[in-house]
């Protein structure tokens, strides 16, 4: 079977076929448990009448018989042949004749078989022998007594559904298959570089749902190119600088070695490795493959020692114990960019961090791990710039004062990765809250509740807190 090659095709051709399916099953079970019955019912009341008649004409004397014959004939469109003339078989087309031989067959107990002539007008009579007060008597009726086309209805009927079903089955397709020619298309243009109109987010919900998360991608894959553009410029910037001033370096080292030159060149050689380490991160995939259980305490304490050993003020103190499903390396690697953003930005202030495990609705539940700082603070309308590549708040551009403007980039590209979400808020009493919200599709630990971090005394021992909450 060829089957056609597009989806709108086999869509329509799937739907017509049910369709047409769908009509003869409905036309066989009509006629099984509708029709047959009333025709059972029509030919033994017919029959009873044929029989009942052949033999009251029988009875009657022959003087008697036409004027009961015409009277039969007219009330009834019956007719006694008398004497018998010549009849034959037929081919039986219609169900009812072979019901009206069984019908006749019950009644005079035995069986009987329908023949069929034709009068001086050309009409087509059929005939029975029915035995009556020891004589047969020939019976018959005219072909418009029993007028009913039950081929010519099937055929109507078949060929009416199928028609409709065709209509409705490409009226259905098209409105299935429209929107995904349309998703086609405009995926089709996102390879080719194009920027297309946001698909329509209407229709049935699978569909509307389809096309929203498709703009959504589309709006992602033009953000990327975005980024990958404004990456570009942004290593072409940073890198120029640097070597400028080591081309220049050099060509004073050659004429006079100094160490402070010579500093100065390595200070900028690593500065672009840096960079250039950066950018790498950036266009990397950061998520691990598997899920694994870990204590969040401790792993918060590792990232705060590690600060610490780097002179970091970082002040707080150990939780309870809470232990988590997560990715382990991703999150650290969040909290330490999250870190070095809070102690670049806090204006020498202490850093903070904290978690507290947050319930939803149902059995779902998020653990919320938050960098708190004293800085000055984030404008309402550069919360979001800030995680785009090489944004910096301050125009110099300058690595000493601003970083690379890649930190917070990271950041986010690393959290979508792993299914995370990363925001920035204001914090009470001022400064800036860098929170990751962590989905928990299990909930590890029943004790989660909130706790603050600092290694003053040592790198990674902490102090519980007494005040836990849920």
């Amino acid at each position: 079977m060829m089957l056609p090659r597009t989806l709108f095709g086999r869509t329509a051709l799937v739907i017509a076929s049910a369709s047409f399916a769908f009509q003869l099953f409905t036309i066989g079970v009509v006629t099984w448990f509708a029709l047959m019955p009333l025709g059972q019912r029509a030919t033994s009341d017919f029959a009873a009448l044929m029989v009942d008649t052949a033999r009251s004409w029988a009875a009657e004397p022959a003087a008697e018989r036409p004027w009961i014959q015409e009277r039969i004939h007219r009330e009834h469109r019956l007719q006694v042949q008398d004497p018998p003339g010549n009849v034959q078989g037929f081919t039986r087309r219609l169900p009812y004749f072979g019901l009206l031989e069984a019908a006749l067959g019950a009644r005079i107990g035995q069986r009987v078989e329908l023949r069929a002539s034709h009068s001086d007008d050309g009409e087509q009579w059929y005939w029975a022998d029915v035995p009556a007060d020891g004589q047969t008597v020939r019976i018959g009726f005219p072909a418009s007594r029993v007028d009913v086309q039950p081929w010519l209805a099937m055929l109507l009927i078949l060929s009416v559904g199928t028609v409709v079903a065709l209509v409705t089955s490409a009226w259905l397709a098209h409105r299935l298959i429209g929107p995904l020619t349309r998703m086609a298309g405009a995926a089709q243009g996102i390879g080719q570089g194009r920027r297309p109109d946001p698909l329509p987010e209407t229709g049935p919900t699978e569909i509307a749902t389809l096309a929203r998360e498709f703009n959504r991608m589309g709006e992602q894959v033009q953000e990327l190119l975005a980024n990958r553009t404004t990456l570009l410029a942004g290593i072409s910037h940073d890198l120029r600088t640097p070597l400028a001033r080591i081309s220049l370096a050099l060509g004073m080292l050659s004429e006079k070695p100094e160490r402070e030159l010579f500093d100065r060149v390595m200070r900028d050689v690593e500065g672009m490795n840096e960079l250039i380490a950066r950018c790498l991160e950036v266009g990397r995939d950061f998520a691990e493959r598997d899920t694994v259980d870990f204590d969040l305490c401790d792993l918060l304490a590792e990232v705060a020692g590690e600060h610490a050993h780097a002179g970091a003020a970082i002040h707080g103190r150990k939780g309870p114990q809470c232990r988590v499903r997560a990715r382990p390396l991703a999150l650290e690697r969040i909290l330490s960019n999250l870190v070095d953003n809070a102690l670049r930005y806090g204006g020498g202030e202490p850093v903070e961090l904290e978690y507290r495990l947050v319930h939803g609705r149902g059995d779902n539940c998020r653990v919320d791990i938050c960098v708190l700082d004293r800085g000055p603070g984030l404008p309402d309308e550069e919360r979001e710039a800030v995680f785009r590549p090489f944004y910096r708040l301050e125009p110099s551009r300058s690595s000493s004062t601003g970083g690379s403007g890649l930190g917070l980039a990271i950041v986010r590209q690393l959290a979508n990765a792993n299914g995370w979400s990363v925001d920035l808020a204001p914090r009470e009493g001022g400064g800036t809250a860098a929170c990751v919200r962590v989905p928990l599709a299990d909930r590890i630990s029943e004790s989660c509740g909130l706790a603050h971090f600092t290694p003053a005394d040592a790198s990674t021992t902490m102090h519980s807190n007494d005040r836990p909450s849920r």
